[in-house]
């Protein structure tokens, strides 16, 4: 279990020399009335840069800021709930790897 602790944090170390360039116009976007929709709460859970979270009011709420474009979230929400594309050219993720 311990190798799978040291692990975590060796990935988080790594995600951590990403950069991260912002855009004018998000990129993923939850639909105005799925704020609540059950698969979103599996993105708190599942998404690797820990963008979704929920409020009080039981809503899941959405930071872009470090997305890794990966498309977990587009996966189990799918369209229906998100609006999701990829970034504008020369911004969202760079990965730097050491």
């Amino acid at each position: 279990m311990s190798d799978v602790l040291s692990l975590k944090g060796n990935v988080k170390s790594k995600l951590g020399l990403n950069v991260f360039k912002e855009s004018s116009e998000f990129h993923i976007e939850i639909k105005t009335d799925k704020t609540n929709d059950k698969r979103l709460f599996a993105c708190v859970r599942l998404c690797p840069a820990e963008l979704y979270s929920a409020d009080e009011q039981g809503c899941v709420v959405l930071s872009t800021d470090g997305c890794l474009e990966c498309g977990t979230c587009l996966i189990i929400c799918g369209d229906e709930v998100l609006s999701w594309n990829y970034p504008q050219g020369a911004t969202g993720v760079q990965y730097r790897f050491g």
